[in-house]
């Protein structure tokens, strides 16, 4: 088995949680565009079949939060309100902030 979260393992769930498969999901659904976080962790709750639990959702943000900080996902926001806030893929950026331009007009 694989390393687990950064604050280690704290119940059965975890244990059994590779952290690089779910960062291989995370990043899966993740895109060169912003995606609320919230929706990024929703989509890999459903498809690691991981159900609804807020301490599994908790799990997946800081997993994110994680990814943020090994510079493999770009933030924008406050991490800590994954509604609130927006990640996205590295790379790219020139094309993002046209992007950007061209829907604020």
């Amino acid at each position: 088995m694989g390393p687990t979260c950064a604050r280690g393992p704290s119940n059965a769930w975890e244990k059994r949680m590779d952290v690089e498969e779910l960062d291989a999901t995370i990043l899966s659904h993740a895109r060169q565009r912003w995606r609320k976080v919230a929706m990024v962790a929703a989509q890999t709750m459903q498809e690691r079949r991981l159900g609804v639990a807020d301490e599994q959702f908790d799990i997946v943000v800081a997993r994110v939060r994680g990814l943020v900080a090994q510079g493999r996902l770009v933030a924008q926001g406050h991490l800590g309100h994954p509604r609130f806030s927006e990640v996205r893929l590295p790379g790219n950026e020139g094309a993002v902030r046209a992007a950007g331009r061209n829907f604020r007009q």
